[in-house]
């Protein structure tokens, strides 16, 4: 029965509230809600999501899907696996059902909504049938081979894109939807793709390829309309080459056209077209292969399975094959100015990055080439090269620098230095400190990983007109001017360490309203309660709204009306969504999730002050046991990572497949206590020493927990502190180790199998924090290192793979278990077939967890040890003990216990 709420969509004027509902058995569900009526019921939709109000607030459109199962039936027969979309009336509830559709959309007035078939088997590449609908009347419109569709911002004007998949019938066409009006635009035997309209504008751009639709090529043409609200639209068709694009290069079909706003000039993407290979001669059909010459045989040799590996290489081979199918739709950025039919090109490499700054006559291209070292191994810088859009000029703007920002106009480019902001005004090429002569500390000085150049706490957005920007320091916001004028605190978070961060409630803007209110989500770093604060137009100050010791989040604003929602939960208060004004005071409640949870008993969560071994003061969250005595020590299960006490109102779920469950080891009589570990450089298991166990010993002193029944669990980082603690300190009776790095000699030389990351790209200044390579400090690698005190290992430890891990490599796992086997000490290795860094298929996710209770059951709590502890499992008596755990009676959650009679 337990749920989990997701996808919370607000009507636009704020009357109604949609939101996904998944349970933990994996169905799943839509639910409607009126929000004008106090107590009304949600409507239930069973398999469904993708909830859309229209834009009237008249109607409400969904995806119909269906249960895990039945997809699982449909694939196995190798049926196609289709959906569907239901419709509602809002006034009176009227539905309507379409099946096998595949996408849908309301156009910009809410009038008529869009639905896009499947394709048909045959002919091959053929388009699917469209469905518009008059929404009032149900009047229905249908359209044959359309591939791709789009709705104008202006009026209800649909662009489509036919495919027939023959040589011929191809093209572009507009319905208007209000009319009935369908236009032809083009008419081809080519291929068109990348429908864009310009925003508030009748103005359409597409891509047609310069082959046939049946053909594999890469060239195209940009074809441009505007005005097709119009009787005669302008039209405009790039060729390529005569516009001045390189012979080199062609238009590709990986770069949706876009317009500028104001509609002078489009956005494409240019690429070195593949190499093709050369035609076979013409064979001479009367000789048969015997007659094959041998310099015929010798034109094409069998190719070696061959990779070449060079330690230039900044990206290494493995890398480019995670990448290659992502590197061939890189593009080049240039620009096509419309009225004077010229190209520019703005992009100069397919592996860096070239971006357009707002108004579209600025771009820069960031460029890493001249930094291979950096780039290499975790330092990386980047030059700064800014674009004349119109002309093309290029100009170095920045050498050797890492955190860079536009701002929204485009008038100023940002960068932070490891301590201050700077700005260039790109109209004069000033440069200036922004914050100098400001009082904050921008940089993170509590970043705790090696680096040559700290990062800022970030920036929250710029206002209109590029007035100023918002930088974050630690606690607070300030609103500080782009030329250097000065800037002010606009929180104060700092004295009550209660951090602010803007909340962004309209994505659709990239500049703030200075003349509306400027939300933020605020933290307390003391007590982690959680709420919002506000900055009212003309105020100098931020006012506290709502502070609660609970999570709070998810802060949305409805979009025609003042309607505010947002989320609330906590380890013992399953998440619900509250609907509020601008204020946000006196909420209402308006879902309530899992309301049986008060017939099972519940953990709660503390926070613990503790001061580390290094005289750090630290917090961690304490998760009691259900049933709570205080008169009792416990048995206490410690899961370790990073920061982890900010997760404590996080609510969960006592779901089998999730294997470290922090609720279920509650429901089984542990505490669970969560850390937060901080790390000097070089010495990371030394920091997490210093960190859990001071932790481990405040929650003894508290008279909680049983100092000789603690076991400690972690999975990757975690799982890599829960393999080195048991080498150094007595500490746990019993250790769970899911993933681990094991040797950090060998782990620095692996490979993130997964993106084709080299380990020593990050080790140095990434999570392993050692910040020099083995050869200049071998000590420290061996004192940090699991399996180098492996002679030491006196807890019982257990550790999970899976044997296709592309993040650890599980050699890690197979070395540690040899040494461990050779040293004669107390493991068990876990090998999930066909499973990556973490596990997928739900009978191995079951598995692990189950073992992992078993484990700790007996190691904690004395429970008797099952086989696979004590002897392992051979080969042949392997099903029998796959059966066992399987078919184990499914947990279920405490129940809540009877009050106690008292005699008075």
């Amino acid at each position: 029965r337990f749920e989990r709420l997701s996808g919370p969509t607000l009507s636009p004027n704020g009357g109604m509230l949609a939101y996904g509902v998944r349970k933990i058995d994996r169905t799943f569900e839509l639910r409607l809600r009126d929000l004008a009526g106090e107590e009304s019921e949600a409507i239930v939709l069973p398999f469904c999501e993708n909830p859309h109000f229209s834009a009237d607030n008249r109607w409400f459109a969904w995806r119909v899907g269906m249960s895990e199962e039945k997809r699982e039936e449909l694939t196995e027969a190798k049926q196609p696996v289709r959906t569907g979309v239901g419709l509602r009336r809002l006034a009176d509830g009227e539905e309507r059902a379409f099946e096998e559709i595949q996408s849908f959309t309301f156009d910009e007035t809410g009038r008529f909504i869009a639905l896009l078939g499947y394709a048909p088997d045959e002919p091959k590449g053929a388009g699917s049938s469209l469905i518009v609908v008059e929404l009032a009347t149900d009047t229905r419109t249908i359209i044959g081979n359309v591939s791709e569709l789009s709705w104008s911002d202006v009026g209800s004007i649909l662009a489509i894109t036919l495919t027939t998949g023959d040589a011929l019938g191809s093209g572009v066409q507009t319905y208007d939807a209000a009319s009935g009006r369908l236009r032809s635009l083009d008419t081809t035997h080519s291929k068109y793709s990348g429908l864009t309209w310009r925003e508030d504008a009748a103005d359409l751009a597409v891509l047609r390829s310069l082959e046939p639709a049946k053909k594999d090529g890469e060239a195209h043409a940009v074809l441009a309309w505007r005005g097709l609200d119009a009787d005669e639209p302008r039209t405009f068709v790039l060729s390529p080459s005569d516009a001045g694009v390189a012979e080199s290069l062609v238009v590709s079909e990986h770069a949706h056209p876009r317009w500028a706003k104001d509609g002078g000039s489009i956005a494409i993407g240019l690429r070195p077209p593949k190499e093709k290979d050369e035609p076979d001669e013409e064979k001479d059909e009367s000789k048969g292969p015997a007659n094959e010459s041998k310099e015929s045989k010798e034109k094409k040799p069998k190719l070696p399975g061959l990779q070449i590996w060079h330690t230039s290489d900044v990206r290494i081979f493995p890398g480019q094959k995670a990448s290659e199918s992502r590197d061939q739709k890189r593009t080049l950025l240039a620009l096509w100015h419309l009225e004077n039919d010229r190209v520019v090109q703005i992009g100069t490499d397919l592996m860096e990055r070239a971006e357009l700054a707002q108004g579209w006559d600025r771009a820069f291209e960031a460029i890493s080439l001249p930094y291979p070292w950096g780039n290499m191994f975790g330092r990386p810088y980047l030059d700064l090269w800014l674009v004349d859009t119109h002309s093309g000029e290029r100009e170095k703007i920045l050498e050797r620098v890492r955190h860079t920002y536009w701002s929204a106009e485009g008038n100023y480019l940002l960068w932070f230095d490891g301590e201050h902001y700077w700005s260039i005004d790109l109209r004069t090429k000033k440069r200036t400190n922004l914050t100098k002569n400001i009082e904050a500390q921008f940089a993170d000085t509590l970043y705790d990983t090696p680096t040559d150049l700290l990062p800022p706490h970030g920036v929250g957005g710029w206002l209109e007109g590029d007035a100023a920007v918002f930088l974050y320091d630690r606690f607070d916001v300030w609103r500080v001017a782009p030329d250097g004028s000065g800037g002010q605190r606009i929180t104060r978070g700092a004295r009550e360490e209660i951090e602010h961060r803007i909340v962004d409630l309209d994505f659709e803007e990239e500049a703030i309203d200075p003349t509306a209110p400027l939300y933020f989500r605020i933290r307390s770093e003391r007590t982690e309660a959680r709420g919002f604060a506000r900055l009212t137009p003309g105020a100098a100050t931020a006012n506290q709204l709502v502070l609660r010791d609970r999570s709070l989040g998810g802060l949305m604003k409805a979009k025609e009306a003042d309607v505010y929602l947002y989320r609330v939960e906590s380890r013992d208060d399953s998440p619900d969504l509250f609907v509020t004004g601008p204020d946000l005071a006196s909420p209402r409640q308006v879902t309530r999730s899992n309301p049986f949870q008060s017939e099972f008993a519940w953990t709660h969560a503390e926070l613990v002050n503790f001061t580390s071994e290094g005289g750090r003061e630290l917090q961690a969250a304490l998760l009691f046991p259900v049933n709570h005595d205080p008169s009792k020590r416990y048995p206490c299960i410690v899961y370790t990572y990073e920061i982890l006490a900010p997760q404590i109102h996080n609510y969960e779920l006592p779901d089998e497949r999730s294997y470290y469950n922090f609720i279920t080891w509650t429901q089984h009589g542990y505490f669970v206590l969560m850390p937060d570990i901080v790390y000097k450089a070089r010495e990371p298991g030394i920091s997490a020493i210093e960190s859990v166990r001071a932790a481990v010993k405040k929650t003894v002193d508290m008279g909680l927990v049983d100092a000789k029944r603690v076991g400690l669990i972690g999975h990757s980082w975690g799982g890599y502190q829960a393999a080195y603690l048991p080498t150094r300190i007595d500490t746990f009776a019993a250790s769970v180790a899911g993933a681990p790095l094991t040797d950090f000699v060998s782990f620095m030389g692996q490979i993130h199998w997964n993106p084709g990351m080299a380990e020593v790209s990050h080790w140095e200044t990434g999570q392993a924090r050692m910040e020099v390579p083995y050869w200049e400090d071998p000590e420290a690698h061996h004192r940090n290192s699991p399996i180098h005190k492996i002679q030491d290992l006196e807890t019982p430890l257990l550790m999970a793979f899976g044997n296709e891990d592309g993040v650890v490599d599980w050699d890690q796992g197979t070395e540690f278990y040899n040494f461990a086997r050779r040293a004669g000490k107390q493991m068990v290795l876990l090998v999930y077939e066909g499973e990556d860094h973490g596990f997928r298929e739900e009978a191995n996710q079951v598995d692990y967890h189950r073992r992992i209770l078993e484990w700790f059951g007996h190691y904690l709590k004395g429970e008797p040890a099952p086989t696979w502890i004590t002897e392992g499992i051979a080969l042949d008596a392997l099903e029998e003990e796959q059966r066992r755990i399987a078919e184990k009676e499914t947990e279920k959650p405490a129940p809540k216990p009877e009050p106690r009679k008292v005699r008075l």
